[in-house]
């Protein structure tokens, strides 16, 4: 797994150098100039970043140089920058003309802020209500997180590809329309109904099942660490997190493009995408959290927290079918109601559902506990003394350690 995280760094780093070269064909119009410098310097230096991180991490596993624990303080400050950046993005959309090198820069901020917040909050909860753990190391919390940025949305976004191709051809044919080389254009002339049941079973069905069953891989990926329940739910809401920021970051570059902002509208709301990726940062932690609870259940037998992926899944359909009520004319087959009030209803399913991902994540996060401390910290008697016994901690392990005396 190193040498494949080693691989994927070197490719990362030096596909984002290459980026940089077609920094001399940007177009002249501002327009078209702010989404192509957005593209190309906005992609170039997430791969250069994430490539950076991983070879580092990586080369210093393979030369078997230790990893230090994660001791940093909440970023707090974050929660100020976001709606500032946000600001800033809106006036550089109004204006593309302004200062079209600095929106790359504003764009990464406003995309990755959610994700690093609720990835620290939740670490250092975790940390906190396990002080007898083994503590978190960055190449640890960087393998969880790389994974769900990059593993996790590779294997995700092929899956969701082959749907919309071979389903979409089905479903095309099965209503005797020639789907032509363009599947997606093609999916345009489908019935309403037909439109809207594919559109639907891609975005709340293919999608929740193939990203939560990836993201709560992680636990079966890092199975050497003997994680339990509360380190897995954490190693989960890394790879959520990681998931979300690079699906946020390949949206965003969409809704930069010239002819979304020359759209009605559409450069004055740009700051609500900013807004509600927030809160699907959010979903996206807690749901890879379940998932990753019920991987641990899976492989350790604990059937009921299994129920987990069901949650998750559940959790992330009912996201994406209230995107589909807001925006649903303009997704896939463009069959969806373009109705204010039922824009308005999934807008309020969106707030509640983000507003309880909040909330579940910063309980969860801070009150699962990990079953039995690092054996490392009984058998060098640093317990304090009195301390009863974890629940779940064999008894023949109990009594081995019980007969350790204290230094």
């Amino acid at each position: 797994m190193v040498t494949l995280a080693l691989g994927a760094g070197v490719f990362s780093f030096f596909a984002g150098a290459a980026l940089l070269l077609a920094l001399p064909g940007v177009d002249d119009d501002p327009e078209d100039r702010l989404f192509q410098l957005n593209t190309i310097l906005g992609s170039a230096t997430m791969l250069a970043a994430f490539g950076a991180v991983l070879v580092y991490h990586a080369a210093s596993s393979l030369g078997r140089a230790p990893s230090a624990p994660v001791r940093q303080r909440i970023p707090w400050s974050l929660l100020l920058a976001f709606p500032l950046l946000i600001g800033l993005g809106q006036l550089l959309i109004l204006d593309p003309s302004a200062a079209p090198w600095l929106f790359p820069f504003v764009n990464i901020g406003i995309v990755a802020i959610p994700s690093v917040l609720i990835a620290a909050v939740c670490l250092r909860r975790y940390q906190a209500a396990n002080p007898w753990s083994w503590p978190m190391t960055w190449r640890e919390t960087v393998g969880a997180f790389g994974y769900g940025a990059i593993g996790a949305v590779l294997l995700a976004g092929i899956i969701n590809t082959a749907y919309l191709q071979i389903g979409g051809w089905l479903v095309l044919q099965w209503q005797d329309i020639d789907p032509g080389l363009d599947i997606q254009a093609s999916l345009q002339e489908l019935p309403r109904t037909a439109g809207i049941l594919f559109d639907l079973s891609a975005l709340s069905l293919v999608a929740p099942l193939a990203e939560e069953f990836l993201k709560g891989l992680i636990v079966a990926l890092f199975f050497w660490r003997d994680g339990s329940a509360a380190r897995c739910f954490v190693w989960g809401v890394l790879a959520g997190t990681g998931f979300n920021l690079v699906e946020t970051f390949a949206n965003s570059l969409a809704l930069s493009d010239a002819q979304v902002i020359a759209a009605e509208g559409g450069a004055e709301q740009w700051w609500v995408f900013g807004v509600a990726r927030a809160g699907a940062a959010a979903m996206h932690a807690l749901a890879a959290g379940f998932a990753a609870l019920a991987f641990f259940g899976l492989l350790n037998r604990r059937w009921p927290l299994v129920t987990g992926y069901l949650l998750a899944v559940l959790l992330h359909a009912n996201w994406n079918a209230a995107v589909y009520l807001m925006a649903g004319d303009t997704i896939l087959s463009q069959s969806g109601p373009g109705s204010l009030a039922l824009a308005l209803v999934g807008l309020a399913v969106l707030v509640t559902l983000a507003t309880a991902s909040v909330a579940l994540l910063w309980t969860m996060s801070g009150s699962i506990r990990d079953e039995a401390p690092a054996v490392i910290y009984r058998v060098l008697g640093m317990l304090p003394a009195g301390r009863a016994t974890p629940p779940g901690v064999p008894l023949w392990l109990d009594r081995r350690l019980k007969t350790v005396k204290p230094a």
